[in-house]
Order: C-alpha cells, then sequence, then structure tokens
C-alpha cells in the first residue's frame, strides 16, 4: 500500500510545495504551509479538498469521514478546493479538516469540540486567535500568516511568537524561520546570498546552505574557495583552518578517508599522512617518517611515503614493496618490509609480501587452508569447503544486503548495503538483518539521490527505483541511475523525454520489455505508454516528455501539463478519469480494492464494508448502496431494509422511508411515500407542507416546527415564568396598597 509520508520542512506561508514531497501535483500554487515542522495543503487544485493536510477527492471516504461539507453543512461539489465545515472528531484550520489527536491534527490543537478547536498548541509557532467570536476555522493563527483572521495577523517569515493582548494587529515574533533574522523592529528579514541561517544583519551568515561553507565566521562560499590554508569540512560546514594539524600550512579534504590531508608543513616539518587519511606533520628524518606504527619511510627528497608504495617511477630507494604494511630503512638504502598487509603473508626469505587465497586478510601461505581471517565484506567460511565467502552469499550461510559481517562465534551482521536497512536479529545489538529499501545498489548516489518511485506487481508487491540520480551525465533508467541513457533525455539526475518503446515514470525511463517497465506498461511506441498494464491506468495525454502511467493505488499522483491526475489509495484495479478543466486534478475511478475492502459508489475510494447485502460504503461500515435494487441503508448505514417508495434514499425498516432524496421532500408519517414538505427542522410530513414530526427539541404546530419550548403565543416558558412572576409581584402590590388604605386610613 502506498504511504504518505511526512515531509519535514521549513519555509514561509504560502509557499511553493517542497519539490520532493506528497502536494507537489495535487495542491493548489502557493498553498502549501508549514505546522510546526510538517508541510500540508490548505487548498487544493479544483476537485479535491485538504483533509489532514492532503488533497482528497471531494467523494473520498477521507473527506466524508473528516464530515468536510460547505460552511453550512451543504455536501461538496465536484470542484470544491477546500472545507467549509468539519464533523465529530476532527477540526477545521486553514480550509482543511484535522483529526484531533492525531499528526499533522495534534500539532495544530491539543482540544476540539463539534469541529472546531478550543485548545491551540500555541508551543508550536500559532497564537490563538483573541477574537471574541473567531471566524470558523481560525481559531488558531500561525504565526507566519500575514492574511490571518478577524483583524489579528502573524508577521511574515516568523517561527515562533506571541499575542496575549486583545489589541487587533500582528503577533509579536520572537524567532524567525531558518533563512531569516530579526531586525529592530519585530520584522523577519530574509539573509542574503548563500547563507542558510543569519543574525543581526543580512550577511552575518551563522550556516551556509548545502554545498556552501562557512568562512571567516560570517560569510558563505563554495567548495572551491576553501583552499590552501583552509579546507571544506562536511561535518561542520566551515572553512576550517589547516593549522587543526599541528604545523600544517597548506591542506585539502580528502572525500575518500572523510579527513583533511596536510599537504606542506612549516619549517623542517613534512607532511607524513597514513592508508587511513590521517595526516600530521613530523620532522624530516627517518624516524620522523617511519614514526610509531612504522608505516611509512622518509625517501630522498625528505618526504614521506607509504611502505607500500611501488609506485613505478621512483627512485631505488624511494620505491617501497607492494603489499607491505610496516618496514624500515636506513639511510641511502632501499625501504625493508617487515610485515603485510590485510591480504598478504610476509615472506621471510625475500622479505617481500604475497598474496592470501581470494578475499582472505590474514595467511601464512596462499593456500586457503592457512586462512585465518578475511577481508571486510567477507566471512570463514569452514564448513565444507574453506572459504571467504561474501557477508551477502546466502548459500553460503551469509545474509541477503549483508555488507560487513564476522563469524566468531556465529555469523552476524554488522552492517547494511547502501540500499538495504538494518534492523536487530532477535535483540543482538551488533547482529543485523537487512531489508532492501532500493533496487538500486548505491541507493541512487546516496543521500542526495532518491529512491521513491514505487513499482506496483500484479500480486501488489512494490519495489522502489530510483527518481533521481547523483553524478554528471546519470539518470534514471529502468529504475537504476546510469550513464547509459540508451537515447532517453536526461538532465540534473533525472529524465525528462524518452525516447520509442520507453515511457517517462517518476523521473525516469522505462523500457516496456523489461521488467519493471513491462510491469506497467505493455507498448510506448512513441515515447509515451499506450496500453497500461496491471495495476496501472493511462494518465490522459499524450506526450514523451510527461509521465504516461499512473498506479490505481497511488493518491499522491502526478502531473500531466497543467492537469493533475491521483489513484485512489488501497485500489487495484481502475480505469482513467476524464481530463479535468485547467489546474484542476481528477482521480481515477477504482472497480476493485485490496483485500477486504470495495469501492464506494463513485469509485474515489475504498473502505471496509462488512454491512450484509451492502454493495458499497460511503466511509468504513456504513451503506451508501445495497446490493439489491430494491434495496436502501438506513442513515447510519448499518443495515439494508426493502425501500419501494419513490424519491426515497435511506429507510428505517422494510417499507419504511426514512429520509428523501430531494431536499424539498420529507418521508410521510407511515414512511410510505416521500412528500414536497420542505419545513426547517421537520422529519416527516402528514400532508403537503404540513409537517407532522420534527427533530428532536421541537414540536409540530400549525404545520410548522417550533421550539418544545414555546407556547402557541410565540413566547418561551421562560418568557412566561417571567411575566408570571412580575404579575403575582404587582398584584400582591396592589391589594397590600388597598388593605392599607381601607383599613389604615378606616382607623385613622
Amino acid at each position: 500500500m502506498f504511504q504518505l509520508i511526512p515531509l519535514f520542512v521549513a519555509s514561509a506561508l504560502m509557499a511553493a510545495c517542497q519539490p520532493d514531497g506528497n502536494h507537489t501535483a495535487t495542491c493548489a500554487q502557493n498553498k502549501c504551509e508549514t505546522v510546526g515542522a510538517t508541510e500540508i495543503c490548505t487548498q487544493c487544485r479544483a476537485g479535491g479538498v485538504p483533509v489532514d493536510g492532503f488533497c482528497w477527492p471531494p467523494g473520498s471516504p477521507q473527506a466524508a469521514a473528516a464530515g468536510c461539507t460547505e460552511e453550512d453543512g451543504a455536501t461538496l461539489d465536484k470542484t470544491a478546493t477546500t472545507c467549509g465545515k468539519c464533523g465529530d472528531g476532527y477540526f477545521l484550520f486553514m480550509g482543511g479538516c484535522y483529526k484531533v489527536g492525531q499528526d499533522p491534527g495534534s500539532e495544530i490543537c491539543t482540544k476540539a469540540s463539534d469541529g472546531v478547536c478550543t485548545t491551540c498548541k500555541t508551543d508550536n509557532g500559532l497564537f490563538k486567535n483573541p477574537a471574541t467570536a473567531p471566524k470558523p476555522g481560525s481559531e488558531c493563527i500561525l504565526c507566519s500568516d500575514i492574511k490571518g483572521a478577524d483583524g489579528y495577523t502573524g508577521v511574515e517569515n516568523c517561527a515562533q511568537c506571541t499575542k496575549s493582548d486583545s489589541n487587533k494587529g500582528a503577533a509579536t515574533c520572537t524567532e524567525c524561520q531558518d533563512g531569516y533574522y530579526k531586525d529592530a523592529k519585530g520584522a523577519c528579514v530574509q539573509c542574503q546570498g548563500n547563507c542558510a541561517t543569519c543574525e543581526t544583519s543580512a550577511t552575518q551568515c551563522t550556516s551556509c546552505k548545502a554545498g556552501f561553507y562557512l568562512k571567516d565566521g560570517n560569510s558563505c562560499v563554495a567548495e572551491g574557495e576553501c583552499t590552501n590554508t583552509v579546507y571544506p569540512d562536511p561535518e561542520s560546514g566551515k572553512c576550517k583552518a589547516c593549522s587543526t594539524i599541528t604545523d600544517c600550512t597548506e591542506c585539502s579534504f580528502d572525500k575518500a578517508t572523510g579527513k583533511p590531508q596536510c599537504t606542506a608543513c612549516g619549517s623542517q616539518k613534512t607532511p607524513r599522512t597514513t592508508l587511513d587519511g590521517t595526516s600530521t606533520c613530523v620532522d624530516k628524518t627517518l624516524d620522523g617518517c617511519k614514526g610509531a606504527d612504522g608505516a611509512l619511510f622518509m625517501k630522498d627528497d625528505t618526504t614521506c611515503a607509504l611502505c607500500g608504495d611501488a609506485s613505478p617511477g621512483a627512485g631505488a630507494n624511494d620505491k617501497g614493496i607492494a603489499g607491505c604494511k610496516t618496514c624500515t630503512k636506513q639511510q641511502s638504502q632501499k625501504p625493508e618490509c617487515t610485515s603485510c598487509l590485510d591480504g598478504y603473508f610476509f615472506e621471510q626469505s625475500s622479505k617481500t609480501c604475497s598474496a592470501c587465497a581470494s578475499n582472505c586478510a590474514t595467511c601464512t601461505s596462499a593456500d586457503v587452508s592457512t586462512c585465518t581471517e578475511c577481508l571486510p565484506g567477507y566471512f570463514l567460511k569452514t564448513e565444507g569447503e574453506t572459504k571467504c565467502a561474501a557477508c551477502d552469499s546466502t548459500p553460503d550461510g551469509g545474509r541477503e544486503g549483508c555488507s560487513l559481517c564476522s563469524s566468531n562465534g556465529g555469523f552476524k551482521c554488522t552492517e547494511c548495503k547502501p540500499n538495504y536497512k538494518k534492523q536487530s536479529n532477535g535483540g543482538a545489538g551488533d547482529d543485523y538483518t537487512c531489508t532492501k529499501t532500493c533496487e538500486d545498489e548505491t541507493a541512487c548516489g546516496g543521500t542526495a539521490g532518491a529512491c521513491d518511485a514505487i513499482v506496483v506487481g500484479n500480486d501488489g508487491s512494490m519495489l522502489s527505483y530510483c527518481s533521481k540520480c547523483v553524478g554528471a551525465g546519470y539518470g534514471p533508467i529502468n529504475g537504476k541511475c546510469t550513464n547509459a541513457l540508451a537515447g532517453n533525455t536526461c538532465a540534473d539526475g533525472v529524465c525528462t523525454r524518452c525516447t520509442n518503446n520507453y515511457f517517462l515514470y517518476m523521473g525516469g525511463c522505462y523500457d516496456v520489455s523489461k521488467a519493471p517497465g513491462n510491469l506497467m506498461c505493455s507498448a510506448a511506441p512513441s515515447g509515451f505508454c499506450t496500453t497500461p498494464v496491471g495495476r496501472y491506468f493511462k494518465i490522459p495525454g499524450d506526450s514523451a516528455a510527461q509521465q504516461s502511467v499512473l498506479a490505481c493505488g497511488n493518491p499522491v499522483g502526478a502531473t500531466a501539463g497543467d492537469k493533475a491526475y491521483v489513484g485512489v489509495l488501497d485500489c487495484t484495479a481502475c480505469a482513467a478519469p476524464q481530463a479535468p478543466a485547467a489546474n484542476a486534478m481528477a482521480a481515477a475511478v477504482c472497480s476493485a480494492c485490496d483485500k477486504t475492502k470495495k469501492p464506494n459508489k463513485d469509485g474515489s475510494g475504498c473502505t471496509l464494508c462488512a454491512v450484509g447485502g451492502c454493495k458499497s460504503c460511503a466511509i468504513d461500515g456504513m451503506c451508501e448502496v445495497c446490493a439489491e435494487d430494491n434495496k436502501k441503508p438506513n442513515m447510519a448505514g448499518s443495515t439494508c431494509y426493502v425501500c419501494p417508495a419513490q424519491g426515497c434514499s435511506h429507510c428505517s425498516a422494510d417499507n419504511k422511508c426514512e429520509a428523501c432524496t430531494n431536499k424539498d421532500q420529507r418521508p410521510s408519517l407511515d414512511g410510505t411515500q416521500c412528500i414536497v414538505c420542505d419545513i426547517e427542522r421537520c422529519m416527516r410530513c402528514s400532508a403537503e407542507g404540513v409537517c407532522g414530526e420534527c427533530e428532536e427539541g421541537y414540536v409540530p404546530r400549525d404545520g410548522m416546527c417550533v421550539s418544545s419550548g414555546t407556547n402557541r403565543s410565540g413566547l418561551s416558558t421562560g418568557a412566561i415564568a417571567g411575566i408570571s412572576v412580575a404579575v403575582v409581584v404587582v398584584v400582591g402590590g396592589l391589594v397590600g396598597f388597598l388593605c392599607w388604605w381601607f383599613i389604615c386610613r378606616g382607623k385613622a
């Protein structure tokens, strides 16, 4: 099943959606927002509404479960872009419905009632709207929301703020978003140049964008400007001084070892770099180069060389011994080997190193039987044929995806290949199982690449292929990164146009004649798919420069020109939708779902639908269409009843109508027909225009529904009680006065 991956970002209000996020295809232009660190969509393309920050079709189970409707409670039409009202368990925020107690809703609101947030999460980049009666959906306002509501606003590009008073206007920003600093007026001003963060001024950088390094404390420069006396340190993102290596005056960064390498030292010193890349400055002497480990020797020009450096062209006294690890050397003499590197054994008579058996690290001869330890990536197999077997060689007892291992006390995998994820194996902290996460062995070039092109097999299995590669001239061909592009057009790590018999899919070009392309399409004569297969549908439009197929179960979707198309979550078979209007989205029409689920009525969603005799459900367990034509569900969607009354949409029992299709009609008192009776709060009518049964708290009177606390005069019981008390007081006072007048005056 396709999963929606929370995307953690930092961006400004009304920002463009992150190009590698869930909203690129379906969110309206510049309608992505961040809550805390999670990206959400606040307005979708026409044909989608935001539920939990993601765009779903208005008729989908997700929208129905959230109670997403128009502001007056009316059903959304198919061109809706936002929600106007939400149901119980959800709350309205910036045009979308969010579930209480579940991300991302829990990042916005901690308590809600009747579809409205009552307690905002004010420590997460929001403040509570101080208005007495906030506009629905604006009870919580983002610190970065310069539009705001009810006269209260945030501050552009603000990350944290306070707003405790009732005076209208902007909140007080206490912290700006990354890439901005707070000026003296409390505004967030963008950092300049290649600054990722800055303080006090736009040019006072505190960290740099990717590919740039902090130099001289406040400026960001390219890698090529971190040279000579400084080197680019990828860990800190700074240009670090060569002097961090004592006495080093010039240096560079060795990407192979991940360490700085000194190239020049101060007077009477020379650079010494070991096999693992550790650089120091040592005295220009035999002992200085030899060092404590004995791994280098001094050449005649007083520079240091590795004992195993047998590079051709070196003078007789300056040439090392192949495979040698440690050596000794006397002035003006050749170096003499004393021990060998892993993979070699020492020949005492000749003071040379000879290779062990294949992949063996420690041995006493070339015979594999003398091997006692293997090179990294291999383990010693002693059962049956003795050999050094690859860690991932399952026939030899290795483990799939394993890159580093040991066999002391039983096989243990200590590290997985780049395209595998490691997980603890039965609680052992130093033993792991490896699960493949990407079909490309390089994981698409590492962290700068992307392996999120999911291909769904006919059995529902999903494999991940490259959607972006790293390296000039590389692109994803058949899901793997290569510079053999086979006539396809690729640039900046992605393919943009495919050649004949290939088609474009999620950043790569796929061949229809081989896997995984043949799992999606069987014909693409002109560079775009014409015949989808398996669990895929053809995206409307014919262009080799746009994606032409999409999985029926992919709700994230894809764009084709100015339109977007999405699949249906958990759908296994579907039909392509009609092309929507410009800048709108359209969902596939699902005809079959995974396992126990069924498509809903319009094919825009898959639901659990175990209601007896039900054909489709609006949400899990709530029937909307019964399997038999003469039956209709009750309003709760829990049962199907015989329901022959014309115009009836729901029955509460066999032959008893509960609700009518037309909003200006109501069921008769006996439930046998629908009557024209458009009366507010009326449930059933006794005749046309005459209500006979009202909602709870209301009673029928003169054909209308009035509050059960109102009498025929139109006054409520409370009002009548108040008047009665007043009358008693007045009458009592009058009687008292008359008594005084006649009795007291009479005595007088």
